[in-house]
């Protein structure tokens, strides 16, 4: 193996991980735009277009992933651990599974009007999305994620807030839905939109990880 490679092995690749961190935030934050917009459009057309961009938006964040996976099986020292670099990227790699998940099931369930929960729920997704994409556009560096401890604890309340949003609407819906395929239909596609809030708290965790590491 030539030095420039050997060298380039060893070398942090602090400029190949931050700015693919920064794309799949960018990637989350456009899923959760999406989401809003399918949840809040009538027309069924209309909505199979969103559901496709956000399929496609949930194929970048493969990518995504792919890419980070293999920066870091490719490179010896890394940014900060490779345990929180492999959780950082799945947890957000989760954001967008669950965000696509809710879309496919809007789609094929065909309801003809969402709940408010469940634009309130898209709402604050977005919210943590934005977030996430505000501390990773932010850091330069692993020491930098202990200065972003009001964005870790915003998302892990708007977590909180979907939780009681979640086991509100819930309890009501086993209680005063008659339609049982309804019931079933709203059922799953809240619980889609509540997992999804759950992975922006992971992700607000790994980073409370890293700056508790590095304090």
């Amino acid at each position: 193996m030539k030095l420039d490679k050997i060298f380039g092995f060893l070398v942090p690749k602090d400029r190949k991980f931050f700015p693919l961190f920064n794309e799949a935030a960018d990637n989350l934050v456009l899923a959760s735009e999406l989401l809003i917009k399918l949840i809040r459009e009538a027309d069924l057309n209309k909505r199979q277009d969103y559901m496709k961009a956000i399929k496609d938006a949930e194929h970048v964040g493969d990518d995504l992933t792919r890419k980070l996976m293999d920066e870091l099986n490719g490179t010896f020292i890394t940014p900060f651990d490779r345990e929180d670099i492999h959780e950082l990227v799945s947890k957000m790699d989760g954001v967008v599974d669950y965000i696509n998940a809710a879309s496919k099931r809007i789609h094929f369930y065909k309801l003809s009007t969402f709940p408010e929960e469940f634009v309130l729920i898209a709402d604050i997704i977005h919210s943590a999305n934005k977030e996430i994409q505000l501390v990773l556009r932010s850091v330069k560096n692993v020491n930098d994620f202990k200065d972003y401890s009001a964005s870790w604890q915003k998302i892990s309340d708007m977590e909180s807030q979907v939780d009681d949003i979640y086991q509100s609407y819930l309890a009501n819906l086993f209680e005063f839905e008659a339609n049982a395929i309804d019931l079933i239909r709203k059922r799953d596609i809240l619980t889609a939109l509540e997992k999804a809030i759950d992975k922006c708290d992971d992700v607000a965790n790994v980073f409370s990880t890293l700056a508790v590491k590095m304090g």
